[in-house]
């Protein structure tokens, strides 16, 4: 279990802190699918009350980060093939209308600066901080390319979907080529600065595409689940 969790510059209750809290740590892999949480443990580990905990429980278990069985307590939630297919299905989709909403108005500039950024990650070495990292950097990729859909329910919807995709992308992380991943996004960029919707498109599925077959195969080693 976690001994200490991050403190939040500007919670606005403690509640949120919980949830927050818990939130990264499952993101982050720190908290594993299947893994039970204790409500007095991550109440000590936070130096809160118990109360907060189940608040934060309920709102995770409404999101799909957990399960609450009764009388058993709290655990992450396991995921199954189809269900990481369900999540990709959905979010290519929804991302593909997004991009085609918002293509004109994305910012050149923020692409050509984010290009420069995943071309540092080809030297860095893939130990875990550095996998966060890109993470954090592949989320603010998709963020650019949506932002401007004027559709905020739309924007809302993805940014649900794309939390729980980057915590399932967290899992086989291991086994992710950097180098492969950043070419994918590359060439998305490239189709973009040349205003061809059809290739951004198309590059943009074979990117998430690839993105699930190497989550399954992570639940086929046993590595999520």
């Amino acid at each position: 279990m976690i001994e200490k969790f991050a403190v939040l510059q500007h919670p606005s209750s403690i509640k949120e802190i919980a949830y927050e809290n818990i939130k990264t740590q499952i993101i982050q892999g720190n908290l594993t699918p299947g893994s039970w949480l204790r409500e007095q443990e991550l109440a000590d580990a936070m130096e809160i009350s118990r109360a907060p905990i189940r608040e934060a429980f309920n709102q995770l278990e409404r999101e799909g980060f957990i399960e609450i069985l009764p009388r058993k307590g709290a655990k992450v939630i396991s995921i199954s093939e189809k269900e990481v297919e369900d999540i990709f299905e959905i979010r290519e989709t929804l991302e593909s209308l997004a991009i085609q909403k918002s293509l004109k108005n994305i910012s050149l500039e923020k692409l050509n600066q984010i290009t420069i950024k995943f071309e540092r990650f080809k030297l860095k070495p893939a130990e875990k901080s550095i996998r966060l990292e890109y993470l954090s950097l592949d989320k603010e990729f998709h963020d650019l390319l949506i932002q401007h859909c004027n559709n905020k329910m739309l924007i809302n919807l993805l940014a649900s979907i794309q939390e729980k995709v980057h915590w399932l992308r967290g899992f086989s992380l291991d086994n992710y080529s950097f180098a492969q991943s950043i070419e994918e996004h590359i060439a998305i960029i490239d189709a973009i600065q040349r205003n061809n919707e059809k290739l951004v498109l198309s590059n943009l599925v074979r990117h998430l595409e690839r993105a699930k077959e190497s989550t399954i195969s992570e639940i086929r080693a046993g590595k999520i689940g």
